[in-house]
């Protein structure tokens, strides 16, 4: 499932396809928008492109490396979601471990922090250091529902992507 596949987003998606393209990208990424509009898909959508051995500002959605992504399982690829409402600091400090290193198969090392808006402010802050200097080849995007709780060191710190409502063709 290629980025044409995925409904409405067309600027979003646009902008990074020309991102990919170019190889002129920030190392991370806010996507924010309201609830259940496609955010968290188009950060796998991007993981994907990312570490696609087949196409170079897409994804194939067949080749090894997007099929590994899609069922969770690339070793390049870390998802961080909250525990209990809340992303604590302990899981921030277990993915700044994850990505200490190279990647092992992909061309990234590529963090989705979904729900980004429930970091709590310890979580936050240690995140602060990996958005400052992050590994090589690493990628962060975080997927939140809103900016306006986040912190303004992380918000200066990535590129901030806004999710419009779907139109009502695209539904």
């Amino acid at each position: 499932m290629p980025f044409d596949a995925i409904i409405g987003h067309r600027h979003p998606l646009q902008l990074l396809q020309s991102m990919l393209r170019t190889g002129q990208m920030p190392h991370a990424f806010i996507f924010y928008g309201i609830a259940g509009i496609g955010k968290y898909t188009a950060a796998l959508a991007f993981a994907k492109a990312l570490n696609c051995r087949e196409l170079k500002d897409d994804f194939c959605g067949r080749c090894r490396s997007c099929d590994k992504i899609e069922r969770q399982t690339h070793p390049d690829v870390v998802l961080v979601e909250p525990e209990k409402n809340v992303i604590k600091i302990e899981q921030i400090r277990d993915l700044q471990q994850q990505i200490a290193y190279r990647p092992v198969e992909g061309a990234w090392k590529t963090v989705i922090i979904d729900q980004a808006e429930r970091l709590n402010t310890q979580a936050a802050n240690c995140l602060l250091k990996t958005l400052e200097e992050p590994p090589d080849s690493t990628m962060l995007v975080l997927v939140s529902r809103s900016i306006a709780g986040m912190l303004p060191t992380v918000l200066s710190r990535c590129q901030q992507i806004r999710f419009a409502p779907l139109n009502d063709q695209d539904i």
